[in-house]
């Protein structure tokens, strides 16, 4: 049986070679769904029939380098990782930088960025430079749960490496970001406390329901009604802190947002059978490590998967930065973009698992 590491790094240098990699303009079709596709690929300058990962950004348009309020998450490890003899391809999601849309725009899901995903599989395939037995995926957030989808559907993927991915569904995840913050007020009495868990419980189950966007906001509106109605005088003071609330749960009504909600990781999870790496930090306030972790290595037992490993990384955030409290509030103010003891446990394991 694995087990899950706790690991507590006080100090680690990691060396970043200079000019032993090359960086590549590249471009290919999502056939299915009509999309174009930019990015880049990174190759050691030396060698052939390389070891090679696509990089899979986390929730929201991202372009190719996970751009985060400043940060480059997904160009420093593309560079790290190439600087290490491994291919890289980041690409910009649909929407995003360079890439195309594609149809039906407001009917995108994680199911859609997945086919985006295998396409890049398909052109890796494509390309003389990379070993085609050895692609794997490295996923963040969102990237996270779509790499075990891409994996359940395709024997192309020999490997996956999982950064603060989902093991539970987005219904538990949101329910807990969204009730979490008010649970240290002391000001707001626990009776208001339970009434709005259960205002955003409610929300969250019509969104299951709901079989459309509009749907979905017709019952949020009778919902946060019923919702106000029902608080007292002192509550509704306290209600109008908490009106961006309502907009956070507008926004998640949009086909994304319900599929999010509705998806179970495990389905996918569980079908898992290539090596996995499973890295999330401690202070991940975003997907929070004990229940996803935990869901992860349920499904990957249930999957019969003896090749896993699972490491909760102490004192770093959703972004895989050090940071002081973890929530995001705090990003910004983080110099770092990606932790070097995690940069180099992703290369070590990747190097370890395809000799």
């Amino acid at each position: 049986m694995k087990k899950v590491f706790i690991l507590t790094i006080l100090s680690i240098q990691v060396t970043f070679a200079q000019n032993t990699f090359k960086s590549e303009e590249v471009n290919y079709w999502n056939l299915t769904d009509s999309v174009h596709i930019f990015g880049s690929l990174t190759m050691p300058e030396n060698g052939s029939k390389f070891l090679a990962v696509i990089l899979i950004t986390g929730s929201g348009i991202q372009v190719r380098d996970e751009t985060i309020l400043g940060h480059k998450p997904f160009k420093v490890i593309a560079e790290y990782l190439s600087n290490n003899g491994i291919a890289v391809l980041r690409v910009d999601d649909r929407g995003a930088g360079k890439a195309t849309l594609g149809r039906n725009p407001k009917a995108i899901t994680s199911e859609n960025f997945a086919k985006d995903v295998k396409s890049g599989i398909d052109y890796l395939k494509t390309r003389s430079e990379i070993n085609h037995k050895k692609i794997g995926l490295i996923g963040h957030s969102e990237g996270g749960m779509i790499a075990p989808m891409v994996a359940a559907q395709s024997k192309d993927v020999s490997f996956i490496v999982s950064l603060a991915g989902t093991g539970v569904s987005g219904e538990v995840i949101l329910q807990k970001q969204l009730t979490m913050p008010i649970e240290s007020i002391p000001n707001f009495s626990t009776t208001f406390k339970q009434k709005y868990a259960l205002y955003i419980a409610n929300v969250l189950s019509a969104y299951k329901q709901a079989e459309t966007q509009t749907e979905a906001v017709f019952a949020l509106d009778k919902i946060t009604k019923n919702w106000k109605d029902s608080l007292s005088a002192e509550e509704a003071k306290y209600a109008s802190n908490l009106a961006n609330v309502y907009y956070t749960l507008k926004n998640m009504a949009i086909d994304w947002g319900r599929f999010f909600i509705k998806f179970d990781p495990m389905a996918a999870i569980s079908k898992v059978k290539c090596p996995i790496l499973v890295l999330n930090g401690s202070k991940d306030y975003q997907v929070f490590p004990e229940e996803n972790l935990a869901g992860i290595e349920e499904g990957l037992k249930m999957a019969i998967n003896k090749h896993y490993k699972i490491i909760k990384l102490e004192g770093l955030n959703h972004l895989f930065q050090h940071a002081e409290t973890g929530l995001p509030q705090e990003y910004a103010k983080i110099k770092e973009d990606f932790a070097p003891e995690a940069l180099q446990i992703i290369g070590d394991w990747l190097i370890k698992i395809n000799k």
